[in-house]
């Protein structure tokens, strides 16, 4: 499956923008490294689900690095694996992404 080389962009954007609204500091990128696990997740999940991965990350994870590495690590996507299965989870994105992101209507 090939990724579309600006997802990649687009999703290190997007993480930029969200550590700035969630957490009010800057992220740590590692060039290079960073784009090359962005896209393994990618052929894992799509863009918009990393997107929501990543905004759960940011908000339930205070104290992880703000870097794209602690929220791909092998650990975090385990968890992450565990609390998808979990009823709540879903309820508990969609209250994360309205703070943080509401819907214009």
């Amino acid at each position: 499956m090939k990724i579309p080389k600006n997802d990649i962009k687009i999703f290190i954007d997007f993480f930029n923008e969200a550590c700035l609204k969630i957490r009010k500091e800057k992220p740590i990128f590692s060039r290079g490294k960073d784009g090359n696990l962005v896209k393994l997740a990618l052929k894992k999940f799509s863009r918009q689900h990393l997107e929501m991965l990543a905004v759960w990350f940011l908000a339930k994870k205070p104290k992880m690095q703000l870097k794209i590495g602690a929220m791909l690590s092998k650990s975090m996507l385990e968890e992450l694996g565990r609390k998808i299965k979990q009823p709540n989870f879903w309820k508990d994105l969609d209250s994360i992404f309205e703070k943080y992101y509401p819907r214009q209507i």
